[in-house]
């Protein structure tokens, strides 16, 4: 490594999607060598892209939305330069569609104080009565009751979305136009599945973190070149270390403490401190059968994981002016227009259409998904039927994020283990969050955070290390 030759690292990192870049980066940050491992070719793991050889267009493995309140997700950013990247609404405003074309919106006015601007928003929400629009209030109120009072969200995690929602009194309709899609989006997991406790901190970001917190953001450039790339290019400036396709077999033990971990093709690497940010099934993988059988990891195996299906079209003309919408009642939940981010367009006009939770659909042909891209986007944007089809492509990501399926808060950990100098991030463990990347990027922090506390930074040779 450089700065280090023949030095062990002061951490490794093993996983290099958010939560491991968000480890590493801030590591490097404090004055700490880092070694990154990622078994595949590249970084960002379920968060990355690439550029489409037919059209040019930079493609995401899944669309990604995130809020101003992801706080620990702008550090990042910031961190590596490439806050400018991500382009925030200036106020909240979301776009649904409705079969036949008719748009309406989500939008919070500009008024003197936070609180007046959302209760106006929701008092003026679309396509609902009177009467459903101050239902809606019901579930302000409860999200704001539960924050002030501070009532045990454990106690909600047994009951589903869908019966909580019931007993706030929200009509079929609310659920229809604003809740269920919501939920969906942000959970990746049907109402009737969901767990009530991991919904309750997205309403807390769209209603109690203030008019910055609420807005959506979309960055303009595909994910890798948002965080990925730049993450290791920050790391090895440092003086870190990031390798790729390198498989660790195995996290290594010595007296109930991390020592380091094995690879693939026999090497050992030793290091005072690990994190293993990678999925939970992976993970198991790579513990010792004594360590992985122990309580404190037992839950890991009984977590569940959703898809989620993309499907990118293209055509030779524009289908919709709207940069994103959501689809009322369709069988896609949610359209992204590529050309409104700057630098991902290519050639022709593209859109991708995004369905979470899409159990349904995961195992369908490519064919028959394009067929039920289309026939939504006709149904929703009856003018497109005017344009030819250009080329298409469909991505599947089958174990795409934690299912935050009812009972299931108490089998996520914590990032500290039982084992000194071992700590996992990601973002299906204990981050109070369903698995988004503002969850991941917690995490990762907080590991990073837990290693500089197990030995202050203090210069040595060539570089500030950690004390051991």
């Amino acid at each position: 490594m450089d700065g280090g030759a023949g030095k062990s690292p002061d951490a490794i990192v093993v996983g290099g999607g958010f939560a491991g870049l968000a480890a590493a980066t801030l590591l490097a940050e404090r004055g700490a060598r880092v070694l990154l491992l990622e078994a595949r070719p590249y970084l960002g793991g379920r968060a990355r892209s690439w550029i489409d050889p037919e059209t040019g267009s930079t493609v995401d493995n899944g669309q990604h939305l995130f809020m101003g309140c992801y706080r620990d997700t702008l550090l990042l950013l910031a961190r590596l330069g490439t806050r400018d990247r991500l382009d925030l609404q200036a106020r909240l405003s979301v776009p649904f569609v409705d079969p036949g074309g008719g748009v309406s919106s989500f939008s919070l006015p500009r008024l003197p104080l936070f609180s007046w601007s959302l209760l106006a928003g929701l008092l003026r929400f679309p396509g609902l009565t009177y009467r459903e629009r101050l239902g809606l209030l019901r579930v302000a109120r409860e999200v704001r009751r539960r924050t002030d009072r501070g009532p045990a969200t454990a106690a909600l995690d047994d009951v589903s979305v869908s019966s909580w929602l019931g007993a706030l009194g929200q009509s079929g309709r609310a659920d229809e136009r604003l809740w269920h899609p919501l939920a969906i989006a942000a959970l990746n997991e049907e109402p009737e599945r969901a767990s009530a406790a991991m919904f309750l901190p997205v309403l807390k970001g769209l209603f109690l973190s203030g008019a910055d917190g609420s807005r959506l953001g979309v960055p303009h450039v595909g994910l890798s070149d948002l965080y990925a790339e730049p993450a290791a290019h920050y790391l090895r400036a440092r003086g870190s270390d990031v390798r790729l396709r390198v498989q660790v077999r195995e996290v290594l033990f010595d007296h109930g403490r991390c020592a380091g971990v094995l690879l693939a093709d026999g090497a050992r690497l030793a290091a005072p401190g690990v994190i293993a940010a990678v999925p939970p099934a992976e993970l198991l993988e790579m513990l010792p059968a004594e360590i992985a059988s122990r309580p404190f990891f037992a839950g890991c195996a009984r977590l569940e994981t959703s898809p989620i299906v993309s499907v990118y079209l293209w055509f030779g003309g524009p289908v919709t002016d709207l940069p994103y919408a959501g689809l009322i009642g369709g069988e896609w939940q949610w359209l992204f227009n590529r050309r409104a981010f700057a630098g991902r367009g290519g050639a022709g006009s593209g859109v991708t259409l995004v369905r979470s939770a899409a159990r349904s659909f995961v195992e369908a042909s490519r064919g028959a998904l394009v067929r039920k891209a289309l026939d939504d986007l006709h149904r929703f944007f009856p003018a497109s039927r005017r344009l030819a089809l250009r080329h298409s492509l469909v991505i599947k990501e089958k174990r795409a994020a934690l299912a935050p399926a009812r009972g299931s808060l108490a089998l996520r950990p914590t990032w500290r283990t039982p084992h000194a100098g071992f700590h996992l991030a990601g973002d299906w463990t204990a981050t109070g969050l369903p698995a988004t990347i503002e969850g991941a990027v917690i995490s990762g922090h907080a590991c990073a955070r837990q290693v500089l506390e197990e030995g202050r930074p203090s210069p040595s040779a060539g570089h500030a290390g950690l004390t051991r």
